[in-house]
């Protein structure tokens, strides 16, 4: 079987490229459920020939197909040990867990009349899942330096992209919150004067969202496929540094 990429003319998008149609722009052609059997049986020669979906996406490309159609096909080819969704899941739940834990805590230790119960509640999720999740992450690691289709699991870049955008919600409401007291101090707003207390909690907050956020961020960008392809064109087209 010949490892060339499929023509668009048989796949989603008929009349773009070098296919006997080509010139006449894009037609609605079948969606990604009724794809014509060669291509996926062309998926699955290239996946057995250890070509990953980066490089399945760059022949697609290349050959007329248009880059987000590309990259939910090559992730077809993906076998099911690649995908790992128990490890994705573990390893971003007990982050968050964690994160969530930990934080809760120091607010309840910090806060004027803390509930103890609560704060030793939080430290116990805290002191269980930090863990689990360190434990999960060498396995991710060790996972990602056996096999290079690893990195590629929808499933990762779904959960990373779930607990980025947790992290990034949680770390902005507590910053508006303080901006807000702050704010409300200056304009005599709030009868409680500003104490360093309030600088303390949302400095908790934010010492633990930002390195979750940007861990969690760019391990989502590295199971994206668009992105990634999009990143190579831009250093290509920029041309050889001098």
């Amino acid at each position: 079987m010949s490892t060339c990429a499929p023509e668009p003319t048989t796949g989603p998008f008929r009349g773009v490229g070098t296919g006997p149609t080509a010139g006449t722009g894009p037609i609605a052609g079948p969606s990604i459920s009724s794809a014509p059997l060669d291509t996926a049986s062309w998926l699955t020669t290239r996946r057995n020939q250890g070509a990953t979906p980066s490089d399945v996406v760059n022949e697609l490309v290349g050959n007329g197909w248009d880059a987000d159609v590309a990259a939910r096909w090559a992730l077809r080819s993906l076998r099911s040990s690649d995908r790992q969704p128990v490890l994705w899941f573990s390893l971003c739940w007990a982050a968050g867990l964690g994160a969530v834990g930990f934080t809760t805590a120091m607010h309840q230790l910090l806060a004027p009349y803390p509930n103890r119960d609560l704060a030793a509640l939080a430290l116990t999720v805290a002191v269980v899942m930090v863990p689990i999740a360190a434990f999960c992450g060498v396995l991710a690691r060790r996972s990602e330096q056996r096999s290079t289709f690893t990195v590629w699991s929808p499933e990762r870049r779904f959960w990373f992209g779930t607990l980025a955008v947790c992290t990034a919600v949680v770390g902005l409401l507590r910053l508006i919150t303080y901006v807000y007291v702050v704010i409300s101090s200056i304009v005599a707003a709030r009868p409680e004067p500003l104490y360093g207390q309030d600088l303390a909690q949302v400095a908790i907050s934010l010492v633990v969202a930002i390195p979750l956020f940007y861990w969690s961020f760019t391990e989502w960008r590295r199971s994206n496929l668009v992105i990634s392809g999009l990143a190579e064109d831009a250093v290509d087209a920029s041309g050889p540094r001098r």
